[in-house]
């Protein structure tokens, strides 16, 4: 059997993002190192990629800059039976990436214990119908376009 990767896509159309207040004025200090929560609710299947894929690799050109600055990232996934009250040891800034993150009661617990650990949290929507306070930026979608257009916002120099 042989596997083949979905082709490479570019960003042509802008994707429009909501982001809550004071986000954007804030969005420099995620551009750096960051550690990257992943929640289950955005797993690879739900992106519609082999398993074994990383966002980088499910969203960004291979060789791009996003996607070489987005790898060096580390990335802690979570799903329902973890703990949602992970303790990261990090004093780099978080960012939590899920979709409909309120939808889900131990989502809504991951994102809650992060935000009173850690001084420096972005949390990431990627579903349809974001609830604003489980979602500091809404993408409005999780495909490779929207995928994409985060990833540059977030790497963005």
């Amino acid at each position: 059997m042989t596997l083949v990767a979905d082709p490479e896509v570019r960003v042509d159309a802008p994707v429009a993002f909501g982001f809550a207040p004071g986000v954007r004025e804030a969005l420099p200090r995620f551009r750096g190192r960051c550690t990257v929560v992943r929640l289950a609710t955005l797993d690879n299947d739900v992106l519609g990629v082999p398993r074994w894929y990383t966002l980088q690799e499910a969203w960004a050109e291979q060789g791009s800059t996003a996607a070489s600055r987005w790898a060096g990232n580390p990335v802690v996934s979570v799903s329902a039976s973890d703990d949602p009250e992970l303790v990261l040891a990090t004093s780099t800034p978080v960012v939590v990436v899920g979709a409909d993150n309120a939808a889900n009661r131990w989502a809504r617990q991951v994102v809650d214990a992060i935000r009173e650990t850690c001084r420096s949290v972005l949390v990431v929507d990627m579903g349809p119908r974001p609830d604003p306070s489980y979602a500091d930026i809404a993408t409005f979608g999780f495909d490779r376009q929207h995928g994409a257009a985060l990833l540059a916002l977030l790497t963005a120099s």
